[in-house]
């Protein structure tokens, strides 16, 4: 099984969470029908669950994976699971709930990050594709050439000037388009 997800929610909250955690190593769990990926933030293990089915898309999460991800809790000395998912059960909230150590994103459920997080990752997919590119980041805005009299010749320097100005104005359902166009451009530089 690929370590790949293949929905579009799916692929720009783990690259997300990726930038702001630093979640790394996706294995597949075949007993768990997951991707998992692992972090350590202050002394913490985490991992991060990616419920997909077996064709890479997006799968419920289920009283049974909640009960799976509890044993992993207790077996692996895990501090705490958030996994991403198609939706999840009534009787699956309250496990939720009732956990501590468990945390659940679903396209329902707001993630839990700050706006100020999400600019930071903005800003870091910006200097990662910029290397990518030139082959280095700009240091101070004159280094870039992407803007040039006015007219932007670079789509990344394009979209961060946009993710300035819709962070200024506060407009936070416009940033996260910001950040899938970001990833979206960096699918295409990779091809």
């Amino acid at each position: 099984m690929e370590t790949e997800v293949i929905n579009d929610w799916q692929k720009n909250t783990v690259e997300l969470m990726k930038t702001l955690h630093g979640y790394e190593n996706p294995v597949y769990n075949p007993e768990a029908k997951c991707i998992e990926l692992e972090t350590t933030e202050e002394d913490q293990t985490k991992i991060m669950r990616v419920m997909i089915n077996e064709n890479a898309e997006p799968r419920p999460i289920y009283v049974k994976t909640l009960e799976k991800t509890i044993e992993t809790i207790e077996e692996k000395d895990v501090d705490e699971i958030l996994l991403l998912g198609e939706r999840t059960t009534k009787a699956g909230r309250e496990i939720i709930k009732e956990t501590d150590e468990i945390e659940c994103l679903t396209p329902n459920i707001k993630p839990h990050y700050k706006v100020s997080e999400l600019i930071y990752s903005i800003q870091s997919k910006t200097l990662d594709l910029c290397r990518q590119k030139c082959g280095k980041a700009p240091q101070k805005e004159s280094d870039c050439t992407g803007l040039q009299n006015g007219e932007y010749s670079c789509q990344i320097r394009r979209l961060s000037d946009d993710a300035t100005f819709h962070a200024e104005m506060k407009w936070n359902g416009v940033l996260k388009e910001d950040w899938k166009a970001l990833l979206e451009l960096e699918r295409n530089l990779a091809d």
